[in-house]
């Protein structure tokens, strides 16, 4: 998968409801809000899929952390800027 159309800089849109998330995808949320916090609100899709690094996807056809950003993208949960 090629990620080159998603770089650049996001923040939050809006945040997803963690109770009705899977855990893992709520950890790894809850990663995206930390290192969004420390950054003044917006990061980088690179810093942003090393956040999720080690991310536990529950599909297997998606293992990698950057698919997880790209979810949250395509949820609308993170806008680019």
């Amino acid at each position: 998968m090629k990620t080159n159309k998603y770089e650049g800089s996001y923040r939050i849109a809006k945040s997803p409801d963690k109770k009705s998330m899977r855990i893992h995808n709520a950890i790894s949320w809850e990663k995206v809000e930390e290192l969004l916090s420390a950054t003044g609100g917006v990061s980088d899709f690179d810093a942003l899929t090393m956040a999720v690094k080690g991310h536990e996807s529950g599909s297997k056809s998606a293992p990698h952390p950057y698919q997880f950003i790209i979810y949250c993208i395509k949820r609308g949960w993170l806008k680019s800027i």
